[in-house]
């Protein structure tokens, strides 16, 4: 009789939100003081004692509601990346602002292009809207943005890219997301979700933001999460043209983002000092990371971002194994079956003594089977 109940409950709902398998975010034990957390791609670095301050300043505030349009978050972002202050939103992290962005431009009839080796939110965002989800790219771990235009149909309202993608590590360059966006009709959306965009040193490359002058379609979309150093108060932003900014705060939460991120990210993009240890640390831990991986004898994906993927091509292992061995000795790093790679890994860039004490596990796993 209670099943039946339910079934009734449900059965009013979007067929395609049967689709979707809830997002799985990398495994922790969290109770565990001496876990290793390589699994989220998170910041191994903790946010600096002044701007800690700053919020703890803050918190007699926690009975008022939050300024609903982030004047001095925006006014910090603004002057951070040199972007018109009007054409910039804020969210309860970035996936927040996806999500606006599918619920505004999407609809049941329509379809929405994801690459098939890509963050795993773009297709759940697709079917919580009821849109057909096309997948670019089902053959190869490289983003070709020339299938992503092929892709295209009548039926495309939005175009979902990650630069550097996510969890191949892998860019687009600016020529070739200019190349594609001009073939790209106007009325299709393209998220350029840049996540990762500030670990990128590569000439060629655009974080998108300049583009979206000559592509009003386009929306950039970032977080504080990853080099910033705050997935805990889930803070991201997006910057379009103006009609498509209006679009979406038309339809965010009143008060999306609280009180202490505003004034956390605010003050985080002027510690320049943070984020040049951040990029300095990323790059010469990936490097070793890579170095390391390899000399076991696994294939690693070159990554601009702050963690690498890598292939488990070992006879008598496979990824789900060593991640399972690892896990024993508290070292979480994530297996990448639920993105369609099953014999692949992900390894985030933590702390040195972090990835030393993994490479050094990863030695003993591999030499005692």
């Amino acid at each position: 009789m209670k099943n039946k109940k339910v079934n009734i409950v449900l059965n009013k709902i979007k067929l395609s939100i049967n689709k979707i398998a809830k997002y799985e975010p990398g495994e922790s034990e969290n109770e565990s003081i001496d876990g290793i957390k390589l699994s989220s791609n998170e910041s191994p670095f903790l946010i600096p004692q002044t701007i800690k301050k700053k919020m703890q300043l803050n918190l007699n505030k926690l009975n008022l509601y939050p300024d609903g349009d982030c004047l001095i978050l925006k006014k910090a972002i603004s002057d951070r990346y040199k972007i018109n202050f009007n054409q910039i939103i804020c969210g309860n992290g970035s996936d927040d602002i996806l999500s606006l962005i599918g619920l505004a431009f999407s609809k049941e009839s329509c379809e929405i292009i994801c690459n098939k080796y890509g963050f795993l939110y773009y297709p759940i965002i697709a079917n919580a809207v009821g849109a057909k989800v096309v997948f670019s790219n089902k053959n190869s771990l490289i983003v070709d943005e020339n299938d992503i235009v092929k892709k295209v149909s009548k039926k495309t309202n939005l175009v979902f890219l990650a630069n550097p993608n996510n969890p191949t590590g892998l860019i687009v360059e600016k020529k070739r997301l200019v190349r594609m966006l001009k073939k790209i009709p106007p009325h299709v959306i393209v998220v350029i979700d840049g996540a990762y965009a500030e670990y990128v040193k590569e000439k060629g490359f655009s974080d998108g933001l300049e583009l979206v002058k000559s592509f009003p379609n386009v929306v950039v979309t970032r977080t504080f999460s990853k080099i910033y150093a705050m997935a805990g108060l889930r803070l991201g932003w997006a910057y379009s043209s103006k009609e498509v900014i209006s679009t979406l705060e038309k339809i965010r939460g009143p008060f999306n983002v609280n009180t202490i991120a505003q004034i956390a990210g605010a003050a985080m993009l002027k510690d320049e000092n943070f984020l040049r240890k951040s990029i300095k640390h990323n790059e010469k831990w990936k490097s070793w990371l890579t170095n390391e991986i390899n000399l076991l004898g696994f294939e690693t994906q070159h990554s601009f971002a702050n963690f690498i993927l890598v292939k488990c091509n070992l006879k008598k292992f496979t990824a789900e194994s060593l991640v399972s061995c690892l896990k024993k000795r508290k070292i979480f790093i994530r297996h990448m079956q639920s993105y369609g790679l099953k014999n692949y890994f992900r390894i985030s860039v933590g702390k040195s003594s972090e990835l030393k004490k993994l490479i050094l596990s990863l030695k003993e796993i591999v030499k005692n089977e």
